[in-house]
């Protein structure tokens, strides 16, 4: 089902509306709520049914006759207050390409981390922010599935470098099975070989009542959604030029000083679960970090140059 993704190059679905969509905004700069009780109208003031804050969905078709897909489940959610209930309907009001084989959706129930722009160009904005190299993304969900119809959660992590967008991993959770009650589910993030050094700077991620990659999209499949997190780390390869770069002193308390023999712009430093901790500038091929406000533990860092390209990278712990 993902090997229309596979590639570096990540294959976007690209929402094409009408005048609705012209002028849609989704105030979703915000991070997004990977527990889904924040809601926010989904394109005001055209449009005032609810999507979760930091994503998308069709509901900003409705006012071209299309049924709302997503609302809030608050009868029975998994966890908090609410918990997000996707439906398939017919769509009206857009042209959806199928990102797996050739024509266009005309039945959907999906949610999109992202946003709806208005300006430069009406459509969806993929993805949110984000920095690590994740092992697996963890929620909980339940299927009420039409015969023949399957759901299914896609994410992807990517990062932009020298002018375009690479996709350094995957992953994929399908069910067509019929679920009553919220159960616990994962998905294993896939990461590029080809990629073994980088760490992600975007998330995305995809989650459908229905399937698409062949026929088989029934209108009323509803798929339930909630307590999203990742979690693990996938550990990334060092750079093995151990005489171009000198830490002192390691394992550090107060601070830890950075010199390199090449030319360098700055060291970053990401936490053992790959979140970045900080980026500091090299005066001189040389910094020195201040490190009594880390918590103990190991910690990675890479070398920058001025290209923002990795030309080191190692580990160090920090003691207290």
């Amino acid at each position: 089902m993902l090997d229309t993704f596979k590639s570096h190059k990540m294959k976007k679905i690209v929402l094409s509306a009408t005048a609705i969509i012209a002028f849609a905004f989704n105030g979703s700069a915000q991070a997004p709520d990977l527990m889904f009780e924040n809601w926010g109208d989904a394109a005001p003031p055209f449009v005032t049914i609810d999507d979760p804050i930091g994503w998308a969905s069709l509901n900003t078709l409705t006012a071209l006759g299309t049924d709302t897909s997503v609302t809030q489940e608050t009868i029975a959610p998994n966890q908090g207050l609410v918990s997000a209930k996707i439906q398939t309907v017919k769509v009206f009001g857009a042209s959806i390409p199928n990102p797996y084989t050739t024509g266009n959706i005309d039945t959907a129930g999906i949610l999109v981390m992202g946003k709806i722009n208005a300006f430069p160009t009406p459509g969806l904005t993929y993805g949110k922010p984000m920095t690590g190299r994740p092992a697996t993304l963890a929620f909980t969900c339940k299927y009420s599935p039409m015969p023949g119809d399957s759901a299914f959660v896609l994410a992807y992590l990517t990062r932009y470098f020298a002018g375009s967008r690479d996709t350094i991993a995957w992953g994929k959770y399908e069910t067509g099975a019929t679920t009553t009650t919220f159960a616990a589910n994962s998905l294993t993030m896939n990461y590029d070989p080809a990629f073994s050094t980088v760490v992600a700077d975007t998330m995305l991620v995809f989650a459908s009542s229905s399937v698409y990659s062949h026929p088989g999209a029934k209108i009323g499949s509803t798929f339930y959604l909630d307590a999203m997190s990742w979690s693990g780390y996938n550990g990334i390869n060092d750079i093995s030029k151990p005489s171009s770069i000198s830490i002192f002193p390691n394992p550090a308390t107060n601070n830890i000083s950075f010199t390199s023999k090449v030319n360098a712009d700055a060291v970053e430093v990401l936490d053992i679960t790959g979140r970045k901790v900080g980026e500091f500038s090299m005066i001189g091929n040389a910094v020195t970090i201040q490190t009594a406000s880390f918590t103990s533990g190991m910690y990675i860092y890479n070398v920058l140059n001025e290209k923002k390209e990795v030309i080191n990278r190692g580990k160090f712990e920090v003691t207290k």
